[in-house]
């Protein structure tokens, strides 16, 4: 919206708040001094505010025109991004290439030269043609680099796109986060990352993180507004507090939250929030990922060895200049021996363009893009690039159980009360259960609770939104008669203690109307509520007292047999308050019981239940899962399942899924519960290594015992998952984690690849994972780890090809100019090599699917070398049979066969062996073609090249079309190419040499075995540090040609000042 279009619209609404007005509210100043909660003040509190936004606390937009009013005043909640790099400055940034602006301008003083010779008629060809051939070089890899920064900024938006959950018109209403507006009343429970700002107008025991906007590590605690206004109109002890920041109402962008759930008003969304007005003057580019810097290690040693050659053949060129001059052949001052020298100055830098291979990282990039892509439509939306390569050498997976094991669709077959148990469809024995024991149970589910399920009107089945185990409960509420949207939203709920992993069990206090007073309903795992309980319901509905044996009686007969069931068990308890010990005085005053909800101690809150029910919910495994583990143990991954249920259903899904073995008896540490494991290992300490302190597990000897064996952790606590992680990396184990709540973040921080439930995971789990699995299933964890490996695999093919072309084409320029007294291929042609060892067979060797076969290997280790020996072999195979062909070529084959020029090219500006060195190029170029074919296999058993043949079309595509542009070069690129045309016996005889590479790479396999090779290292492969990615010889010779990724020193500054300019911005 133009400046003026906004003014117009705001002179509509001149009682409305402008822009500046609500997003000054969320400076940090501001909010520490008081001036912000002044500020709301003076445009009437909150619900002045609502009623400026014509919204409502309540029951936020009543209809759509406010909406769009809504969005032309203050805007949308459109993520901000990067403004995407045009094709032009793509070109641009490729012209910053070392080489080839040195290349152009010695082609521009060959042009002067030659038409100095020959005139302006023919002198421009040579000097032209290197013209279109840069230009076709830059051409291609800037369309190239378009494409792939096309689908990476596609990935990213896929990663902005959201859900989240509204009140419009008084209904609670999932929508996507980027049609959030300002105005809007926002829900947010525990886990959730804000993506706009807003003003808190209700809410229970919400802490905040900020550290990602403000650099403060400590916990924010915030109140709704009226709390908020009250308690320092009270003048109560929170001002002094409040200054500093830790109370405020105010909720900012980039956030998130740690504990508790609420509403929120929103007043800023999109590129007006803090966070948005951030990305616009901090985005980052993606760092490069380990195994770019790995090979790019790998990149410089070629490099050098190109730079050497190179030099060498500029020098034996030379020599051969100054002899030819001290003979007399010509003077040494004169147009001609200027010539020669540009000319052997071109070989000389195409040598290095040719030798550098700066197609090494661009292959990385390209494969990564295409399985980015791919693993997209897979179910795996990858936040961290360098994840996919990771994954390739994951040994370790340790999963949830819930939603990633299992189907995550839950549902209520069990139900104890009144001390009956019913199994199957509950709600049909509602005759045989008293009327208050229904409606005290269903009152308890419908209050406690967070989720907000819908009925499909078509199919009257429930879709389950939010926590998919309250939704079953709600659903079952639903089935005996009660619809949770009689209860919630209510002003009758004065408080409410979220579930959390340390509590394991959530509680919200009610204004119950029968007594007037306050009544506390609870529920969570039923072995800690039971220990909590002193009564329960009976037979026929009577409170009865609960005695020691009778709760052991329930916990053996009841819980414990429906966990050996593979059902997770929830205990529903409610507890009425004594309005003697709190004040008789203030019955049915809903403000003063809400003060004193909120005054009670969370664990006096908890105490002396009654008992009313234990759900038993079942949540089936996933068809597929049984046989995804069998594939993990298969390929030499090892499967742990980390679950917060008790040790029995724990095992019984384990036993079910194939984790646990179901013929023998279980290990001692096989099985393990997380306090049990906890304390054997001894916790976390903290030790120095490298001059910084970090965390390592207490006992070493004792987890190497327990990581040996265990299987499944139980009762496991996100402090346990994190000792387990941290273990294990330290073991040298290479570890993918899954999660999905707030306190699984530091563990899938510690991963080496972290997993985020896309469905149920909390955004806080998102936010530190490295992958997020879009259908929360294992089974994608499968294809994550097929397509890591399947990465290593494409890299390999490439490094195989261009090796050998490098190796062959080094050799053969250096043995040229010492023999021949010039280089076999001339610049234009090298540049179409360079062409076709660095864009296009990146394009088809890094763009190869994954196999099946894959996953019957074992994981790449952490030092593993990139060139294996097997590859070694194939390198040096090749590379001997090329050179020993293209000798054959320079030295033998005019013995054997008419190579005298046509009769056509007499006379013109041709070489007198143009047809013999017409043959050197197109055997050349045609055994890379076929090399790339044996290229495509890595493994010493596979004999075939021609092995899956069919699996990549893209591959045969590129093929064809580099053959059909070498032929259309030999045959009609004359002058331009400085060839000839040829017979076909010529082109048969070209055919047969490349044919024959494939023949001579079957026989190196049978020949040579591979322990031969164990002991040959061709190159270093030294990671180059990400720092120093800018300056290494690849970079600093070819530089931002392909690369794309060459930003990482200033990645990392600007990591480094993050936190310090959103600090000082939000001032």
């Amino acid at each position: 919206m133009s400046y003026k279009q906004q003014r117009d619209v705001e002179a509509q609404f001149q009682s409305q708040l402008t822009i500046d007005d609500l997003t000054d509210l969320f400076k940090l100043n501001s909010i520490n001094d008081g001036s912000s909660i002044q500020k709301v003040r003076e445009f009437g509190d909150d619900n002045g505010i609502a009623r400026k936004l014509n919204t409502d606390l309540k029951k936020g937009f009543s209809d759509k025109s406010a909406i769009e009013k809504s969005k032309q005043l203050y805007g949308d909640n459109t993520p901000v991004e990067k403004e995407p790099t045009t094709l032009c400055e793509l070109i641009m940034e490729c012209l910053g290439d070392t080489m080839l602006q040195i290349l152009l301008i010695a082609a521009l003083v060959s042009t002067v030269i030659g038409m100095i010779n020959e005139g302006v008629k023919t002198g421009w060809t040579e000097g032209a043609t290197i013209f279109f051939a840069i230009f076709l070089i830059i051409s291609i890899t800037a369309g190239n680099n378009f494409l792939k920064e096309r689908q990476f900024r596609q990935l990213r938006r896929k990663l902005d796109d959201g859900k989240c959950q509204v009140i419009r018109d008084g209904k609670v209403t999932e929508i996507a986060t980027k049609d959030i507006v300002v105005g809007d009343l926002l829900i947010f429970n525990l886990g959730d990352l804000f993506v706009v700002d807003g003003l808190m107008v209700q809410g229970s025991a919400v802490k905040i993180d900020e550290s990602p906007m403000t650099g403060e590590s400590d916990e924010i605690k915030k109140l709704p507004y009226f709390e908020m206004a009250q308690q320092q109109h009270n003048q109560l002890n929170v001002n002094q507090e409040a200054a500093r920041g830790h109370v405020s109402p105010f909720l900012i962008s980039g956030t998130k939250c740690l504990d508790g759930t609420g509403q929120m008003i929103v007043l800023a969304v999109g590129q007006n929030t803090v966070s948005g007005k951030l990305k616009q003057l901090l985005i980052q580019e993606n760092p490069p990922t380990p195994l770019q810097q790995k090979l790019e290690g790998v990149a410089s040693d070629i490099g050098k060895l190109g730079v050497l050659v190179s030099i060498l053949t500029f020098i034996a060129l030379m020599g051969h200049l100054g002899y030819d001059c001290y003979q007399g052949k010509f003077p040494f001052l004169s147009i001609k021996t200027l010539q020669i020298i540009v000319e052997s100055f071109m070989i000389a830098v195409t040598i290095i363009v040719v030798a550098v291979p700066e197609g090494l990282p661009l292959a990385v990039t390209i494969a990564l893009a295409y399985s980015v892509g791919k693993m997209k439509d897979e179910q795996n939306l990858v936040k961290n690039l360098s994840s996919c390569e990771i994954m390739g050498g994951a040994n370790n997976i340790c999963s949830d159980k819930t939603g990633t094991l299992t189907q995550n669709i839950m549902q209520v077959v069990a139900l104890w009360t009144e001390n009956q148990t019913y199994k199957d469809q509950v709600h049909t024995n509602k005759n045989k259960i008293k009327k208050d024991s229904i409606e005290l149970m269903c009152e308890s589910i419908c209050y406690n609770s967070n989720a907000f399920p819908e009925k499909d009107p078509q199919t009257n089945k429930w879709v389950q939104i939010g926590n998919k185990t309250e939704c079953a409960l709600l659903e079952c509420a639903d089935n005996f008669g009660y619809n949770f949207n009689q209860f919630r939203p209510s002003d009758k709920v004065l408080r409410q203690i979220p579930f959390n992993s340390k509590r394991k069990k959530m509680s919200t206090v009610i204004f119950n109307q029968k007594s007037q007073y306050i009544r506390v309903y609870t529920k969570g795992a039923s072995e800690i509520v039971l220990s909590q309980c002193n009564k329960y319901i009976g037979n026929n509905g009577i409170e009865q007292m609960l005695d020691p044996q009778l709760r052991k009686n329930i916990y053996d007969n009841i819980i414990q047999k429906f966990a050996s069931d593979s059902l997770r068990t929830i205990a529903i308890a409610y507890r009425d308050l004594d309005p003697q010990s709190h004040g008789s005085n203030v019955r049915g005053q809903i403000t003063q019981l809400t003060k004193i909800a909120q005054n009670i101690p969370e664990d006096d809150l908890d105490k002396d239940l009654v008992l009313i029910a234990i759900a038993g919910i079942k949540d089936p495994i996933r068809p597929d899962v049984p046989h995804s583990i069998k594939q993990c143990h298969e390929s030499g991954v090892k499967v742990r399942m980390v679950t917060g249920d008790n040790i029995l259903t724990a095992t019984a899904i384990a036993k079910e899924c194939g984790i646990l073995p179901t013929n023998r008896e279980i290990g001692e540490w096989e099985v393990v519960e997380g306090k049990k494991f906890r304390e054997f290992v001894g916790g976390l300490k903290d030790e120095q290594v490298d001059g910084k302190t970090v965390k390592v597990v207490g006992n070493k000897e004792n987890f190497a015992r327990v990581s040996r064996d265990m299987k499944v952790m139980a009762r496991a606590s996100p402090e346990d998952k994190y000792i387990l992680v941290t273990g294990l990396i330290a073991e040298g184990n290479v570890i993918a984690v899954t999660g999905d709540g707030t306190n699984d973040a530091p563990a899938l921080k510690k991963a080496d690849v972290g997993f985020a439930m896309g469905i149920t995971g909390s955004d806080v789990a998102k936010d530190a994972a490295d992958i997020i699995l879009l259908d929360d299933n294992f089974s994608s964890i499968i294809t994550a780890m097929k397509w890591g490996r399947n990465i290593y695999d494409c890299i390999r093919k490439f490094i195989q090809f261009q090796l050998t072309v490098n190796l062959v084409a080094l050799f053969m320029s250096f043995l040229g100019a010492v023999v021949l007294k010039e280089s076999p291929l001339n610049t234009i042609e090298m540049l179409w090599v360079n062409l076709i060892m660095d864009t296009f067979a990146s394009l088809a060797l890094a763009t190869e699917p994954p196999n099946i076969t894959v996953l019957e290997r074992q994981p790449y280790k952490r030092d593993d070398k990139i060139v294996s020996p097997t590859m070694n072999r194939t390198i040096v195979g090749g590379s001997i049979y090329q050179i020993c062909v293209l000798c054959v070529i320079l030295f033998i084959l005019p013995q054997f066969m008419d190579l005298s020029i046509p009769e056509e090219l007499v006379g013109q500006k041709f070489h007198k062996n143009v047809v013999q060195m017409s043959i050197f190029f197109q055997t050349f170029v045609v055994m890379q073609v076929f090399n790339s074919i044996s290229c495509r296999q890595l493994d010493y058993k596979t004999i075939n090249p021609f092995a899956n043949a069919c699996n990549n079309p893209l591959f045969w595509g590129v093929q064809t079309f580099t053959l059909i542009i070498q032929c259309v070069l030999i045959q009609y690129g004359g002058k331009f190419v400085k060839v000839s045309h040829l017979t076909l016996q010529q082109h048969l005889l070209c055919l047969g040499f490349g044919v024959g590479s494939i023949i001579f790479s079957i026989l190196v396999k049978i020949a040579i075995p591979e322990r031969w090779c164990q002991f040959v290292e061709l190159f270093r492969e030294q990671e180059v540090q990400s720092g120093d990615m800018d300056t290494s010889l690849t970079s600093v010779l070819r530089r931002k040609s392909t690369n794309r990724l060459g930003n990482s020193r200033k990645s990392m500054d600007q990591q480094g000042s993050q936190i310090r300019m959103s600090a000082q911005r939000i001032q």
